[in-house]
């Protein structure tokens, strides 16, 4: 009966599909004048796609998008003037979509699909890899859908239309069943890092119950492609955050019984892959302008876009299915029931698309296609340009008051009024708007394409990070062992002082704890100019046995600030029972100077107190690593805190960065004092590294 009822209603929606070629999917259109494409279809360059009206991420009407409720009009991308005014539609840009593999003979991509550049990471053997069929297996179209989002053939007579409808495509076969397991999946995962594209696509990643550490060697394989690719203007890398806003998971005696339901709070964050600046880490929303029910949040996303819903109840995505009413998404399952996609609709009777789509998984497609838009409006944009204009343009969404304050999705912040589990939207102070569920918000093509056309792209100076060229981070807390409160709202917190003066672009800690339930643990990270972000947020319950050294997160909340000064990080315990401490963490920036500093020498870096004697009128013996030169000298000075000289100013130390010592102060017992030491060039200045000391006498 219940099936009887979703029937009828959404026959009587479709009833109101306006159809902008008059024609179903499955007619030969223009059969004197058109082209074939690859599937047999004949199509009709300059006829309208039946479907592109309720592919509402292209045009939000308040469409049904063939589910039983409707979506909110105008809450999309923004994209009807990029086509139809501008004529902008992805030409002459590239793309690499690495997932389960895609149908390269449906008739709305075969025109756009890369000849030759194809990959099928299913061989062990990798001379077998590239220019291999991606054909995907027949229940598994994810790919195929992904690849419509971004590239399938507009104004056509059939389907929808991509994004980027001009833009073409390349599918890798990355994703496949014990792909995880196989050989070389190391090799495998940093070959399609690279190649002749200026976008790779990644609609996939983990899920967000437990922490994925990611080898270092395809991080910096996605680095050397920023820095290589598109003639040194660097590749564009965009992924998906997941799915896992919500999560469970069981968790048994070593007899496997006694098992228990563990609900989880997912986190981008707790995938390694995805705190790499180097990336744009992609959530999703709906119909309706809300944070799509599943996404996961995360201080590392860039921006949303649209994902959909269940494609049901709520509005999912229109797009590309493996052709057939046997394969696909459109293979018939009783306990889900959707006429459009099996075929039961005129618009769609051979079932070669689905109305089904969802996730990060079409967000990331959404994005890579704007960005296509941007790029052909932009050659020159380089990767960072291209994350700069995003920042810039994304719109603010689900917006009702400021610093809206988020509950528990699991209703497990135990410090009631006295400590706030997220907020929806903060404001930095570069006045920069960000959200853990938005990042900087729903993805608007308009706005950026129109910036990218008139935008320079020496708006950004020269990238720099924090550390050193065997790759050291330079700003470390050293030994803290500092216990953190159980089921407190006081938290563990540590500070350090970063000198860089970078304008930023964006922070990633590594943090170590001996806790041994990560999972309990909130992590803050509060900048010089007082943003605070939620790296970790409060009882997520992510399964770890602990967070080593090595583990980085990344926060986008500080886009723009200025990085010089005081860095704090505060640990918060959520749950009664485990105990454990801080033991280290350490700090990365990456940015760029502003103009009026680039001429100012470099600070010098790890300065240390090497001495533990600490007698009342001398600091411990200092050293430190030298500033890229030309130094002309070193300078130190005393405060009481991190900004100020009132103990003892700058004095001249030469040039020897070893065994360095003040004296003639006065001091107090008990109190904690700053040294700081900078290098000189000529009449400028560096920005100081900080220490805290506190004498005993």
């Amino acid at each position: 009966m219940q099936n009887i009822f979703i029937l009828s209603v959404l026959l009587a929606l479709t009833a109101c599909v306006k159809d902008e070629s008059n024609v179903s999917a499955g007619s030969n259109v223009g059969t004197t004048t058109g082209t074939t494409g690859g599937g047999g279809e004949v199509v009709n360059p300059g006829s309208p796609d039946p479907l592109a009206s309720q592919a509402w991420h292209l045009k939000n009407s308040g469409q049904s998008s063939f589910s039983i409720s409707n979506g909110v009009a105008d809450h999309d991308i923004k994209l009807e003037k990029v086509h139809l005014t501008y004529n902008i539609r992805g030409r002459n840009v590239r793309i690499a979509v690495s997932d389960t593999g895609t149908e390269l003979e449906h008739q709305d991509l075969f025109p756009n699909s890369l000849p030759g550049e194809h990959r099928n990471y299913t061989f062990e053997d990798s001379t077998k890899w590239p220019n291999s069929s991606p054909l995907p297996s027949d229940d598994d179209a994810h790919g195929t859908s992904v690849s419509g989002l971004i590239s399938a053939v507009g104004w056509n007579g059939i389907g929808s239309r991509g994004v980027a409808p001009e833009s073409k495509f390349a599918a890798f076969r990355y994703i496949f069943p014990n792909s995880s397991s196989t050989a070389s999946k190391l090799a495998k995962e940093i070959d399609q890092y690279n190649g002749n594209f200026d976008i790779f696509n990644y609609s996939y990643g983990h899920t967000g119950y437990f922490f994925v550490p990611t080898d270092p060697l395809s991080i910096e394989a996605v680095k050397l492609g920023t820095s290589t690719l598109r003639n040194g203007k660097g590749a564009i890398y965009i992924q998906a955050a997941g799915n896992s806003f919500e999560e469970s998971y069981r968790l048994c005696d070593i007899n496997g019984a006694n098992c228990t339901t563990i609900n989880v709070s997912g986190n981008a964050n707790a995938h390694e892959g995805l705190s790499s600046p180097y990336k744009i880490i992609v959530g999703a929303v709906n119909a309706s302008g809300k944070k799509s029910s599943y996404s996961t949040p995360g201080s590392n996303l860039w921006v949303s876009a649209p994902g959909g819903e269940d494609g049901l109840y709520e509005p999912a995505m229109v797009t590309t299915d493996i052709r057939g009413c046997n394969a696909g998404y459109s293979y018939r399952d009783e306990n889900y029931s959707h006429f459009f996609d099996f075929g039961f609709l005129s618009l769609n009777p051979r079932c070669d698309y689905t109305a089904r789509m969802n996730g990060t998984s079409s967000a990331t497609p959404v994005t890579s296609g704007v960005v296509a838009l941007m790029l052909e409006a932009n050659p020159n944009l380089t990767w960072r340009d291209v994350k700069h204009i995003l920042a810039l343009t994304s719109t603010r969404i689900d917006y009702t008051t400021p610093f809206e304050v988020l509950p528990h999705p699991h209703a497990q912040n135990p410090f009631g009024l006295s400590y706030h589990y997220d907020y929806k939207w903060i404001q930095n102070a570069a006045g920069r708007w960000f959200s853990n569920w938005y990042g900087f918000g729903r993805i608007n093509a308009d706005a950026a394409v129109t910036m990218a056309m008139s935008y320079s792209p020496s708006t950004l100076g020269f990238f720099e990070e924090t550390k050193n060229t065997s790759e050291t981070w330079y700003y470390n807390s050293g030994a803290i062992d500092e216990a953190i409160n159980d089921e407190s709202p006081i938290p563990a917190q540590s500070s350090i002082w970063v000198g860089h003066n970078y304008v930023i672009e964006s922070v990633r800690i590594q943090i170590t704890t001996d806790h041994a339930r990560p999972g309990d643990l909130a992590i803050h990270l509060v900048s010089p100019s007082g943003t605070e972000s939620r790296l970790m947020t409060l009882n997520s319950n992510i399964y770890s046995v602990g967070l080593d050294a090595d583990f980085t997160m990344a926060s986008n909340a500080f886009y723009g600030e200025e990085s010089k000064g005081l860095w704090t990080i505060k640990v918060y315990d959520g749950k009664a029972n485990i105990t454990g401490e801080l033991k280290n963490w350490k700090i990365l920036v990456s940015g760029h100077r502003k103009s009026t500093e680039l001429a100012d020498p470099y600070p010098p870096t790890f300065l240390t107190l090497t001495a533990t004697a600490n007698p009342q009128t001398e600091t411990p013996q200092f050293s430190f690593s030298d500033s890229i030169l030309p130094v002309s000298y070193y300078e130190a000075a005393v405060g009481s805190d991190p900004y100020s000289e009132d103990v003892r100013t700058w004095t001249n130390i030469g040039t020897s960065t070893t065994s360095q010592k003040l004296s003639g102060l006065s001091l107090t017992s008990g109190v904690q004092y700053y040294l700081k030491v900078r290098a000189r060039n000529g009449s400028r200045v560096s920005s100081p590294q900080v220490v805290p000391w506190t004498p005993s006498f």
